[in-house]
């Protein structure tokens, strides 16, 4: 059986030093550190059979940083399309008249899509994109987890970003507080 206290006091100051290196971020850092040593805890039967466990290590801490990495680049090219979609229709209805009807029918059509949301999706999307309460005051005042609140957000949004022609840019106004 492998000793992973002793793997954890051999490895743990390596594994966090070359996060740190590749991501120049401390917490980030712990975090993915965190997850290695998660992981070889999952894996503690598999590793007696690990020749090289310096390399399976080494290869693990590698694979997250470039999956963060790729993250953090998709994330990125994504906002950048916001901007430039959002920018687009800046350009496209530049006069008064123009955003305002472009505003009118986007909040129709957000209105017949939040319509469309199972009920507590609706309450729990009103109160926070609308009234602006937190997932903890939301969470208290429905006498729900704050997690189970994220969830139904996370759902809410989702199914918005479904229905939603165009959904980058609702997407977009939403997050830069367009209420209805």
């Amino acid at each position: 059986m492998v000793d992973l206290e002793q793997i954890f006091y051999e490895y743990r100051n390596k594994v966090f030093g070359f996060f740190v290196k590749n991501l120049s971020d401390q917490e980030l850092s712990r975090d993915y550190t965190q997850e290695v040593f998660f992981q070889l805890c999952k894996r503690q039967d598999e590793l007696q059979d690990i020749q090289y466990l310096n390399r399976y290590i080494f290869l693990m801490c590698r694979n997250m940083v470039i999956n963060h990495l790729h993250k953090a680049a998709l994330d990125k090219k994504h906002k950048e399309h916001l901007v430039r979609s959002w920018e687009d229709l800046r350009i496209r209805g530049n006069s008064p008249i123009d955003r305002q009807i472009d505003a009118d029918h986007y909040r129709t059509v957000m209105a017949q899509s939040i319509n469309q949301l199972p009920p507590r999706q609706q309450e729990i999307f009103a109160l926070s994109k609308q009234q602006g309460w937190s997932n903890q005051q939301i969470a208290q005042k429905l006498g729900l987890s704050p997690n189970t609140v994220k969830n139904h957000l996370h759902q809410a949004m989702k199914n918005l970003r479904a229905t939603i022609p165009n959904s980058e840019i609702m997407i977009l106004i939403l997050s830069v507080g367009f209420m209805l």
